[in-house]
């Protein structure tokens, strides 16, 4: 018996120092946070005269806004055939995750969250009594969906993807009914368009 306790408790030393010997081997576990989460997708937008470049079809380039205020990145270009139409709006706002506020301060992530926070405010259901619910047939970014403008005769398409809000207007020369597949379906192709041209940067 004493034989077999002392062999028992031989044993049991051995297991502890190999194992505490393997103890000091053992590295961390690699950090979950990958690099790629520390940067937005959007850090830079197309200005309107590379949208033309990049955008064969259009009508004739009218106007332009490269100057955000409540974005941190903004391009907003206005195509018209004046003074007749089509006419057709493009707007792309992003967010950094670099830059901060009070409600989002910089860090991974916070563009996608003002991106979102956008996104709500402009198509949030009840918001507008004119709002007319997800575009589901629209293949382009996380989400989409339909406002009715408040003049008539045009329709608008909203698409969030990642930190940047797209907006697509557009105003048919004969001016249909806005939800019409005559209003909408153009803006389904320029949805395409316009969500390759801004990713090209």
């Amino acid at each position: 018996m004493a034989v077999l306790a002392l062999s028992a408790a031989a044993c049991t030393g051995d297991g502890a120092g190999s194992g505490s010997s393997k103890s000091t081997s053992i590295v961390p576990p690699p950090s979950t946070t990958s690099s790629a989460s520390a940067h937005a997708k959007y850090t830079a937008l197309p200005t309107c005269r590379e949208v033309t470049q990049r955008m064969p079809g259009l009508p004739p380039f009218r106007s332009g806004n490269e100057k955000p205020l409540v974005s941190d990145l903004l391009a907003a270009c206005e195509f018209q055939r004046i003074p007749d139409w089509p006419r057709v709006n493009l707007k792309v706002s992003a967010w950094r995750d670099e830059n901060g506020d009070i409600s989002f301060p910089a860090g991974p992530g916070r563009g996608a969250l003002k991106a979102r926070e956008a996104y709500d405010v402009t198509s949030k259901p009840g918001a507008d009594p004119a709002d007319d619910g997800a575009a589901e047939d629209v293949e382009v970014g996380e989400k989409a969906k339909w406002l009715t403008p408040k003049d008539k005769g045009s329709c608008t398409l909203v698409i969030l993807d990642a930190n940047a809000v797209l907006v697509i207007e557009n105003k048919p020369a004969d001016k249909p009914e806005p939800r019409s597949q005559e209003c909408r379906g153009p803006l389904r192709e320029l949805a395409k368009s316009f969500y390759d041209a801004v990713r090209m940067q």
